[in-house]
């Protein structure tokens, strides 16, 4: 099983439109066996609109259960989505419970037979499930507005996941797959500068080759429970899904063998 997290110590910055859309893309691939991908849907967000959006896939309990030593967790579904949505109980978890929700988590990576992808929506602020994703992770990809403070925010994420590599992972990276431009409008004189310092700040290297522009779509993707890509056709809807996809297909291709180490 490959895990990918879509973290950003920020809300608002588009997480969750691209963690759902991910997950919808990703289980249209078709494996080895020839059978569509068996995809994993953790919602660690207290929001809860990764599983809002998702409402309409298969429901694999609540992910506040991988903290709760006594909670059973479900058997790995079929093919498509399963999804453990968020509860009142995921407010408080704490850094205690994070040794229990890694080992939890590893019984679906060791699982035979399981999943081929799970994807991870985490919370704007840092705590124990950020901590947690991070350290069960094997991909990261960090959606950031080119807005006023964005290159502190990407400082602050790096120091995080460091800090987390340290102590939870016994000093395994996690292949950082870059910082995406998200909400971008390019019609913003002052957002192309950001962008351009940005770049010119982090490197080519840590900054994901594409950008996910302003769209109404998408938000209507979302309302209607579909990708961008199953809307009613339309000029808007038609140009959205074309960037998602491509945004998409490379996320995908970099969590192949192949290229991380490249990465790396």
């Amino acid at each position: 099983m490959k895990t990918i997290v879509i973290n950003n110590q920020k809300g608002g910055v588009g997480k969750t439109m691209l963690a759902v859309h991910l997950a919808w893309y990703l289980a249209e691939q078709v494996m080895d066996d020839d059978k569509e991908a068996k995809v994993l849907f953790i919602d660690l967000d207290g929001q809860g609109n990764g599983g809002t959006a998702l409402e309409n896939e298969r429901q694999s309990g609540n992910s506040a259960d991988l903290f709760e030593a006594t909670r059973q967790l479900p058997l790995p579904g079929g093919l498509g989505i399963s999804v453990m949505s968020q509860d009142a109980r995921l407010h408080s978890v704490e850094m205690s419970s994070v040794p229990q929700a890694i080992r939890k988590f590893r019984s679906f990576q060791n699982e035979k037979g399981g999943y081929d992808y799970c994807v991870i929506d985490t919370p704007p602020t840092w705590g124990a499930r950020n901590f947690t994703a991070l350290a069960v992770t094997d991909f990261l990809i960090s959606p950031v507005e080119m807005k006023e403070f964005a290159l502190g925010g990407i400082k602050n994420l790096l120091a995080s996941v460091e800090a987390v590599e340290t102590r939870a992972r016994e000093g395994r990276r996690v292949a950082n797959l870059g910082f995406l431009p998200s909400r971008f409008n390019s019609h913003s004189a002052e957002e192309r500068q950001k962008l351009q310092a940005t770049l010119d700040a982090v490197g080519t290297k840590l900054m994901f080759p594409g950008v996910i522009k302003l769209r109404d779509s998408y938000e209507i993707a979302l309302a209607n429970r579909v990708p961008v890509w199953r809307l009613p056709s339309s000029s808007g809807a038609k140009v959205a899904a074309a960037e998602i996809k491509q945004i998409l297909k490379t996320i995908a291709s970099r969590m192949e063998p192949a290229k991380i180490e490249e990465i790396a």
